[in-house]
This record gives structure tokens, sequence and C-alpha cells, in this order.
């Protein structure tokens, strides 16, 4: 028996006799179908590539996703509801809703897509979210029924076809309507680049971190005796570790210099491009993994809010409308509604959260007691009043006020002429 995975030519095999229902086939099958020599786990040894999945990872993680409850007077926490704490706090019994939600987000990021088996219990409930690699899921759709489906390598080598509704499928971009692409695959060449740079700077400095030189022999040397001389050359001068060592030379030999250092060959520059080109792919400000050259106060404080406004509230949308659609059913999405609390990007800015509660009391849509609850503190008696601000009124009291007005006015007028 034999499987093609969509899109690819790897193709996986069964031999009931042998292999004991389990599926065999090329290594690349259970693994990383790369492009070239760049998979997506070669990219990941790339600092810049890290950097950017590991600050998408735990950022998404970090925001708490909760699920409200709508109601007349506004959206509540449906703290009640078994998926609350699924979402929450425990998606499966083997890990927290943390490492859930960077797992997959790190998945998306590398992989364009991030796959979870939703697991019901006998009343069709979602139990439990169990994340899968997304090397070895393989979306398809039905040539006769055009149904989509997903054919996914278990953790014990065995494949299972799971329905649409049992997957939680969150993709990246895609032009198919059904998976996202790998940017490591998309920018193959550009992560290859980086990798050549990255081995070339480490076989540079395992040389001696010194361009190369020629020895100078006033002679003709044998064979034998270059072979000899260069061997000892290399053992007391090449390496870091040899590094600064005065060199003998004997028979009147000398040592010419004859490479260029490595400012000059533009390594240095190569490995800064290379930062700033891989960030520009994942949607990263360069100053968020650790590239300060070009950043100041003023403008890191702006591309903070750009990258929140147009990398993670994207992001966090794209979860919200999978989870919506797969966790919940047609009649429970008019009642509830699963949402990233956002308040959690801005939690570490001390002086940002307080302006922001102080706007809340003055223009009365935030009372003490609801600035208190988000602080972890505890309620205060007097603490749901709201405030009003004295020199503004409702639009729909306007024309009351200033008809009282007017007539205090006439009032005060005809006191005065009267008293004289």
């Amino acid at each position: 028996m034999q499987f093609r995975i969509p899109f690819t030519d790897v193709s996986l095999r069964m031999d009931l006799g042998k292999t004991d229902g389990k599926w065999m086939g090329a290594d690349e099958a259970f693994g990383i179908a790369g492009t070239g020599t760049v998979t997506e786990e070669k990219a990941l040894s790339i600092d810049a590539v890290y950097a950017c999945v590991n600050l998408y990872a735990r950022t998404v993680a970090s925001l708490p996703l909760i699920l409200y409850e709508k109601g007349g007077n506004g959206k509540v926490r449906a703290v009640n509801h078994p998926l609350y704490n699924l979402l929450h706090n425990e998606p499966n019994p083997n890990m927290t809703s943390h490492t859930f939600r960077k797992m997959l987000e790190a998945s998306l990021k590398l992989w364009g897509n991030a796959y979870a088996w939703i697991e019901f219990d006998k009343y069709y409930r979602v139990k439990a979210l169990w994340p899968l690699p997304p090397a070895n899921v393989f979306p398809q759709r039905s040539w006769r029924t055009g149904e989509l489906f997903y054919d996914a390598v278990l953790f014990n080598g065995t494949v299972r076809r799971f329905r649409a509704y049992e997957m939680v499928h969150i993709p990246g971009l895609g032009f198919d309507g059904i998976s996202g692409r790998s940017p490591i695959r998309q920018f193959a060449e550009t992560m290859g680049l980086n990798i050549a740079v990255k081995k070339y700077g480490n076989k540079f400095f395992t040389n001696g971190a010194r361009p190369s030189g020629v020895l100078e022999h006033p002679g003709t040397l044998s064979e034998q005796a270059q072979k000899r001389i260069e061997k000892k050359f290399e053992q007391r001068y090449s390496g870091v570790e040899n590094s600064g060592k005065t060199i003998l030379l004997e028979e009147g030999m000398k040592y010419q210099q004859i490479g260029v250092p490595p400012e000059e060959a533009q390594f240095l520059e190569s490995r800064k491009y290379g930062v700033n080109e891989i960030a520009r792919i994942f949607g990263v400000p360069p100053h968020m993994i650790a590239d300060l050259e070009h950043a100041t106060f003023s403008n890191i404080e702006s591309q903070d809010i750009n990258f929140a406004k147009h990398s993670i509230v994207p992001e966090c949308v794209n979860w919200e409308q999978e989870l919506m659609r797969k966790l919940l059913n047609d009649k429970e999405r008019e009642r509830y509604e699963i949402e990233f609390n956002m308040e959690g990007l801005v939690r570490g800015d001390l002086q940002s959260r307080y302006q922001a509660y102080a706007i809340g009391i003055q223009w009365g849509f935030l009372a003490p007691n609801d600035i208190r609850a988000k602080e972890n503190m505890g309620k205060l008696d007097s603490g749901n009043n709201t405030y009003t601000p004295l020199n503004m009124i409702s639009s729909d009291m306007a024309d009351q006020y200033w008809q009282a007005k007017i007539e205090n006015l006439l009032k005060d007028k005809e006191v005065k002429k009267n008293a004289e």
C-alpha cells in the first residue's frame, strides 16, 4: 500500500507483513521536505531567524486567551464554560496554554502552518487540543466530494486521517485557500546565504582569525621538507587559540601576509545585512532582535507600536477566527467569543498603563475597581463609582441646558430692571 504526499515527490509505503501497520519511506518523509539544502531546522540555526520566531512565539503565548460570554451589559469572562480552562490554562494534560501556543506559533512562523488535533469526549464536546508537527501533517481535498481532510503521521509512526472539524489549522500566507507557505522555503536563497556566511565565519576564525599568507624561502625545498614545514606551521599558529603568537622561522624564511581583514572583505557587513533582511521577511523591527545600529529612543517606541499593530494583531485575529470556527458551534458563536486580551502587550509598561487608566477614570468608562482588578488588587467599598467631567454634558440634554440658561439670563435681566 502506498500514499503520496501532495505537492511533493515523497511517497510513504506500508507493508502489513513487515512494518506492523506503520508507514515507511524516505527520512525526509517524516521530517522536513527542505528546499535544496535549506530546511526549517537548519534555518533555525541562524540567530536572526531564531530571534524572530521566538519573538512571535513568546509574544502570542504571553497574551491571555479568553472565552467571553456576550450579554446585555457587554462581555464577561465565561469562567464556568469548560472551554475557558482549556484555552486559558491547560489545553491538554501535558502542557500549559503558554507552552501550547508558543509551540504552534513557532510552527506557523517556520513551516507556514500550525496544527492541533481536537479530541472530543463521548458527547462531542472539546476535551483536549494536541499539537502536531507541521512536517507530519498533509492537508488534502477529496477529488470526488471536495471534502477537506488531514493525513497525519503520529508520534508512534502510524498514520491517521482526520476530518476537517477534528483539526485546528492556522495557516500563514498561502494561495490555495488551505495551506500556508513556509517562509523558509519561500526565501531559501536568503536563508542559504546566511548559513553560508555563518559557515565561512566559523571556518575563518578556526583557521586563525587572520587572512592567509605565504612563507618565502631563499632556496629550493624538497616536497618532503615543504610538507614538514607546512604541518609544523599549522600546528603552532593555526586556530584562534594560537592567534597572536610570535612566528619563528628558519633558514632565512620570511612570512608575507596576502589576505585582507574581514572588515575590508565586507564580512561583517554581510552579517548585518542578513539580519535586516530576515527581520524584513518576518515583519520584525531590527531593534527587537538586538540590532540597535539605527535605533533611537523615539523610533524604537513607534516601531514597537507598529509591530503590535501590524504584526501581532493580525496574527491574533488569525488564531481567534480559527478557534471560533472549530471549537464553537453555530449556536455557541452567537453567545460566546474567543479573544486575545491585547492589554498584555503594554502590561510591562507602567507609565503607559497608568496613563490609560487615568483617561478611563477621567472620561467615566472605568471605575476604580475595574482598574484594581486589572492590577490584581482588592476592591474598594466605593470603587464602583464612575466620574463625569463637569465641563461636558450629553447631547440629548444640551437643548434643555441652554434653554434653562437662557431663561435664567432673562430672569436676571427682569430682576435688575425691576430693581431700577
